[in-house]
């Protein structure tokens, strides 16, 4: 699935740190006690990531469902999930201390609703001259929302990027209706550069069945050469 540039290039990491040097990132999730692992997710590895791709798709087909926080209207195909959410740069939240993914990949009865908390991809925004520039998407499963996950992917991500050559990072689509979103952006001081009116045509929260409304949508910018000031 291509962008309106067409296939992006990533960017190329001018950093003389690597990921592995930060990652896996391990936490402690204070609201329920729990130690989280933020980990890649390499699909290209000889690992078989299947059942876990499978359980990611399924998670974000529900958020498409719901209808008011990704502009995507139609559930994706798989092939159609990884080419949006896997084919750059893409992160899980795990449920406990997990050093290396491929070695609870084994455990044929491990429950992934239960394991996976959260995830997000990097890529770039624009194409060339401009790739320097990201964009992100992070999901929260729906059992495990209101247990500050996403400040954690947040927190990881705001390490990460950097590392992987980004400049800056750009949210093109935060619906005003998004408000966990938006209060987390202005939490960590991502700048607000602009609205876009009635960008999205979302499902009317609280609505009845099929009832919908334009809502508009916010712009957040992220610099990362500031990242300390």
């Amino acid at each position: 699935m291509s962008s309106a540039y067409g296939k992006i290039l990533k960017s190329t990491s001018t950093t003389s740190t690597s990921l592995s040097s930060i990652l896996p990132i391990t936490t402690t999730l204070q609201t329920i006690n729990t130690t989280v692992t933020i980990l890649p997710l390499d699909i290209h590895s000889s690992n078989d990531f299947t059942t876990l791709i499978s359980h990611m798709h399924n998670v974000f087909n529900e958020i498409i469902k719901e209808g008011n926080t990704y502009p995507q209207e139609f559930p994706f195909s798989l092939d159609e999930f990884i080419n949006y959410f896997l084919s750059y740069d893409a992160f899980i939240a795990l449920k406990d201390d997990v050093k290396e993914l491929d070695k609870i990949m084994v455990n044929e009865n491990i429950v992934w609703d239960d394991k996976l908390l959260g995830m997000f991809y990097i890529k770039p925004n624009y194409p060339g001259r401009c790739s320097h520039i990201c964009n992100a998407g992070f999901v929260v499963p729906k059992r495990h929302r209101g247990k500050r996950v996403g400040k954690l992917m947040v927190q990881s991500f705001l390490k990460v990027a950097p590392l992987l050559g980004y400049k800056s990072s750009i949210f093109n689509l935060v619906f005003e209706n998004n408000v966990a979103s938006i209060k987390l952006w202005r939490e960590f001081k991502f700048k607000e550069i602009g609205r876009i009116p009635n960008a999205g045509r979302l499902k009317k929260v609280g609505g009845n069945e099929g009832e919908e409304e334009f809502v508009d949508a916010i712009m957040f910018y992220y610099d990362f050469e500031k990242i300390n000031d």
